[in-house]
């Protein structure tokens, strides 16, 4: 029985025949095998997409143990997926994703409309998109086995995006603060003094303060927002002593009213709650108005500390590691020095020269010195060289 069983299965029903024909089908099968294996599984990016969110984002542990960000902040994330998976297609496996798609996504969400003053996504944002995109991807050649042949190079397709060089001076951080209610004001200083994102500012908790060893936890940007320490000066020491015994958890908050019913009749009581995104964010932006600073985000405050960091330190390393920036390249792209800096800068070679080094001839006529401030203005203007007399 067993051997007109196996005979059926070779398409004969001829014994002698299929067993002649049985080595050539076992050695086949295992080409075919071999061929399987080496080209990885066939997974679509709807599967790596799950399989990311589930394994990278999602927190296994009870609804009731995770606090109410960490359940937004996944919420968020699998948002942006399904967006990412809606723009590559669900059903497309990651293998045929090659630059030629990837270059048609990115003109597809520049020609999308988005809820901005344009009224179309900033580059930023499309390569926020785009990297979603190639971590999924990337997920399913390192822990799916999937072979990427065609995998593009994100530095083909990213965008080239706005280079901000927007930092305030002194006079600008002083007159911010005369037109922000006291409830903002101290935020608005750490910001200066640590340059933690405002997300830490509008959120930081007295669990992430640290006063005795003089340092806060602030969050990266990326890498799964890993924890990183800023280092706090006796400025930012004393806005955190300030702070204490205001609220129980949150360092930052306003003062709102509420009313109470006390003895049946109610009564206005004033509370502090934690700032919210968007009520904070207004708030800056009409004292920058107010102030008559232009053109100012919250964002270029993180970029003044760091410039000041620099100027004080003149270590990019340490800079880097002052921002929880991933690489020294990001914080050199993140620096912005003033003009004057520079050309103060030009005076202090000489005055370190301190007479070293070889000397000019005395038939050459020297160039005449001039102030900082008078070669700053003719710089501005353009006249810099007729007045050297380059």
């Amino acid at each position: 029985m067993r051997k007109r069983k196996f005979s059926y299965s070779s398409e004969t029903t001829c014994h002698a025949t299929a067993v002649e024909l049985e080595d050539e089908y076992r050695a086949q099968a295992k080409r075919d095998l071999a061929l399987e294996m080496a080209a990885g599984p066939r997974v679509t990016f709807n599967q790596a997409m799950h399989k990311y969110w589930k394994l990278k984002v999602f927190d296994p542990r009870p609804k009731e143990l995770k606090t109410d960000e960490k359940i937004n902040r996944e919420i968020a994330k699998f948002d942006a997926l399904t967006s990412a998976g809606k723009q590559v297609g669900l059903d497309t496996l990651c293998a045929d994703v090659d630059t030629t798609r990837m270059l048609e996504i990115r003109e597809e969400l520049k020609s999308a409309t988005a809820n901005t003053a344009t009224g179309r996504l900033k580059p930023s944002a499309i390569n926020r998109q785009l990297e979603l995109i190639f971590c999924v991807l990337n997920f399913a050649r390192d822990h799916m086995s999937t072979p990427l042949p065609k995998r593009p190079r994100m530095k083909e397709i990213k965008l080239v995006e706005d280079d901000r060089d927007r930092i305030i001076d002194y006079d600008d951080e002083t007159a911010i603060c005369e037109h922000l209610d006291e409830d903002f004001q101290a935020a608005f200083v750490l910001e200066l003094e640590t340059a933690i994102r405002s997300g830490d500012v509008i959120g930081l908790q007295w669990s992430q303060v640290r006063l005795k060893q003089r340092h806060i936890l602030a969050h990266r940007k990326s890498k799964g927002r890993k924890i990183y320490k800023v280092w706090l000066n006796d400025r930012a020491v004393a806005i955190l002593e300030q702070m204490k015994g205001l609220h129980p958890t949150h360092v930052f908050t306003r003062v709102v009213e509420t009313t109470a019913i006390v003895d049946g009749e109610p009564v206005k009581v004033a509370t502090r709650i934690p700032y919210k995104k968007s009520h904070f964010g207004t708030r800056m932006k009409k004292a920058f108005e107010a102030a008559k600073v232009d053109d100012l985000t919250f964002h270029d405050l993180r970029r003044t500390a760091g410039t000041r960091y620099y100027l004080a330190t003149k270590d990019y390393e340490a800079t880097r590691q002052f921002l929880g920036h991933s690489s020294v390249e990001v914080t050199k792209r993140y620096i912005k020095i003033a003009l004057e800096n520079v050309i103060e800068g030009v005076f202090n070679m000489e005055r370190d020269r301190a007479g070293r080094g070889w000397r000019l001839k005395p038939s050459r006529k020297a160039a005449t010195s001039a102030t900082v401030e008078k070669i700053v203005a003719l710089a501005q203007s353009g006249r810099t060289r007729k007045a050297v007399g380059a």
